[in-house]
């Protein structure tokens, strides 16, 4: 008798789909979305927010989700403030965030090194004050030399 209960089991793991893991890009802008829209009803605008870059040197491509190109209806300020803006880096299903100035993508020698503007708060300086940050990315771990 155990026999069939444990095919019957066997079978309804087989025939129950596995959870998918979660897109980070779906859930950030979903969380976007709704602070908009939780502020006096706001409609929320991506814009072009979402850029494909190569942040790994690998396949397939990765992207930037930058929040000072969101818009919200009811909030002109509602992504960003005086140290700066939400700035997501997405790969594959693991996402980095950073309070960003600004920010570029360079080429050193073949690595992408994504160099995020910070406000000086960051390094030791006043606010008004910007520095970088380097940012590479090697076997699935952000590398950077800022402290964390």
């Amino acid at each position: 008798m155990p026999r069939p209960v444990l095919f019957l089991h066997a079978f309804l793991l087989l025939a129950v789909p596995m959870p998918v893991a979660a897109d980070p890009l779906e859930e950030i802008l979903a969380a976007a979305e709704a602070d908009c829209s939780s502020f006096e009803n706001g409609a929320f605008e991506p814009g072009d927010a979402v850029l494909e870059v190569d942040l790994d040197g690998q396949d397939p491509i990765d992207r930037i989700i930058d929040s000072s190109r969101f818009s919200c209806s009811t909030a002109a300020s509602m992504y960003c403030g005086s140290g700066g803006c939400s700035l997501h880096a997405v790969i594959g299903d693991q996402s980095w965030d950073f309070q960003a100035e600004g920010w570029r993508m360079i080429d050193w020698n073949g690595l992408p090194i994504l160099l995020v503007a910070r406000d000086g708060g960051w390094c030791g300086g006043a606010g008004a004050q910007i520095c970088f940050e380097a940012v590479n990315w090697s076997a699935g771990q952000m590398m950077t030399v800022m402290p964390r």
